[in-house]
């Protein structure tokens, strides 16, 4: 029995570089892999020339032990990336799962990825959620990790822990790098997610992460090594998928920020529907929609775009003049004399529209930053991404918007919070995939927004917006919220209140199964 295990070739090699290791926490990680429910396994540590006495003994005796546990001893010590591919070069399982020398693997952490694998044969990354142990042995910190989200990787090494990644693509990639120490496992990740057939997400803590000092797990500046080599992770993946970009760190909080360059400037038509509403903002009775022309006009640094107004009838003769005394060529209004509908309204400035992109804004906004249709259209930069939307403020500056949540019902994600805060997990202070983002301010590709059939007028009120990013998730494109760069929405402004029980039964009808199970979002 024990030489058939020994000949056979393992389902999974775990992969372990060790270096003078806390003796209890590692004693927790050998438990964790000794127990696990599923057998089919070997275990790969690589010691890097500890100077800790016991360690070379311990390991000794594992691979005495257990004839699953194969062991190489570095005669110097060679750093991360070195100890990682030598244990790799010890791995024959038909996939690789990277645990650390003091973490903790749940006991059915490897029959939960199988059961995963046996599901497609053309899954090749496999990633978990995870949560922390502290000193006292308690778990806490829980991240529900999102469904596959490559923008978001390029923010955060959110996958990360426990990752199970096909050998075969290991090997193809070039495993480890050197000169990444510290993100070496992030700058693996890129790379295996540019080849990957398929990556899978199980949405469950099968790794318990160790807090101790001088991790990142503890303190994320423990290691600022670290992050700067998780910036040359990122250069390194833009410049192989042929992306220009810059890259740098947030701050205070260590996630990068990824700014494409356009090539050209796409031009993009700006739909605004309007009933000529006037509100108190900022102390001052404000015509909102003259307002939010004004603004993009003048404090827009991209230039080529106009602006189409849907103009109610029934509004007032003093807005139509004033948005006639500021216009310019790239102005133009649209009568609308139907009963009110905001999914029609943009519709009507859809057909009318020239530009290749097009952006819903509600009346009630207000532009700040001279660079925001440059932020926003350089995500349509990869055409699987179909809709972009900023962080949408309120009045006082606190958050209106960070995109669409559905858990348990739409709504605009984490209203009200400071958005000088990074959010759980860094979720407000990141780029990422999102089911949807508040049609206050889309920007969307005119031809998806075709293919899906626009705005429904089934809609007239709420919920137009809900629809349109689950027609164009269903259809296969990305959704993107983004929090490098803000746009103000004094809200509530743009159409009557209320909603109709007809629109919320349409909702339920159409789109049931989405809510309480937002992929993207599960944070609640």
């Amino acid at each position: 029995m024990t030489e058939e295990i020994a000949q056979h070739k393992s389902q999974f090699s775990i992969i372990t570089p060790v270096f003078n290791p806390s003796r209890e926490a590692f004693e927790e990680c050998v438990k964790s892999v000794l127990t696990q429910t599923y057998a089919d396994w070997q275990w790969c540590l690589v010691d890097d020339h500890s100077s800790h006495g016991w360690v070379q003994q311990r390991l000794s005796d594992l691979q005495a032990l257990d004839p699953r546990i194969r062991v190489h001893f570095r005669e110097v010590n060679g750093g991360i990336v070195a100890a990682s591919n030598d244990a790799l070069s010890l791995a024959s399982g038909e996939f690789v799962a990277l645990l650390d020398h003091d973490d903790a693997l749940h006991p059915e952490a490897l029959e939960k990825v199988q059961e995963v694998l046996l599901g497609g044969t053309d899954i090749d990354y496999v990633y978990t959620d995870e949560d922390k142990v502290g000193p006292d042995g308690m778990f806490y910190d829980r991240f529900n990790k999102p469904k596959w989200s490559p923008e978001r990787l390029l923010a955060q090494n959110y996958c990360s822990h426990l990752s199970v990644i096909r050998k075969r693509l290991v090997d193809e990639v070039g495993r480890f790098r050197d000169g990444f120490d510290g993100s070496q496992d992030y700058d693996l990740f890129l790379r295996i997610t540019e080849k990957a057939r398929k990556i899978a997400h199980i949405p469950e803590v099968l790794y318990h992460w160790r807090a101790v000092s001088g991790s990142t797990a503890h303190a994320q500046s423990e290691k600022p090594y670290a992050y700067a080599a998780a910036v040359r992770a990122v250069n390194a993946a833009l410049e192989r998928r042929e992306i220009s970009a810059t890259v740098s760190m947030t701050e205070p909080w260590p996630y990068q920020r990824v700014l494409r360059s356009l090539a050209y400037e796409p031009k993009i038509s700006i739909i605004i529907p309007t009933c000529g509403t006037y509100k108190t903002i900022f102390g001052v009775e404000t015509c909102l929609v003259i307002n939010s022309v004004e603004s993009i006009l003048t404090r827009s640094a991209y230039k080529n775009f106009d602006v189409l107004v849907v103009i109610d009838d029934s509004t007032p003769p003093g807005v139509w003049d004033g948005l006639r005394a500021i216009a310019d060529n790239r102005l133009q209004l649209l009568r609308y004399d139907k009963p009110f509908n905001f999914a029609s309204k943009c519709n009507l400035g859809a057909v009318m529209s020239t530009g290749e992109y097009l952006l819903m804004l509600n009346d009630d906004t207000e532009i700040t930053d001279e660079r925001w249709l440059h932020t926003l259209a350089g995500y349509l930069e990869e055409q699987d991404v179909a809709m972009v939307g900023p962080m949408l403020l309120l009045e006082d500056g606190r958050i209106q918007s960070a995109g669409h949540a559905n858990n348990p019902s739409p709504h605009n994600f984490r209203t009200g919070l400071s958005a000088n805060l990074p959010g759980e997990f860094g979720v407000l202070s990141i780029a990422r995939e999102c089911s949807g983002i508040t049609g206050a301010c889309a920007l969307i590709r005119k031809s998806v927004y075709n293919e899906v059939g626009g705005m429904s007028p089934m809609f007239p009120r709420a919920f137009n917006d809900v629809d349109l990013g689950f027609k164009i998730l269903q259809a296969g494109y990305r959704i993107i919220w983004t929090p490098h760069t803000r746009v103000y929405h004094f809200e509530t402004a743009s159409r009557p209140k209320g909603v109709e029980q007809e629109e919320v039964e349409l909702l339920l009808e159409r789109w049931q199964s989405k809510f309480n199970a937002d992929e993207y979002c599960r944070l609640e």
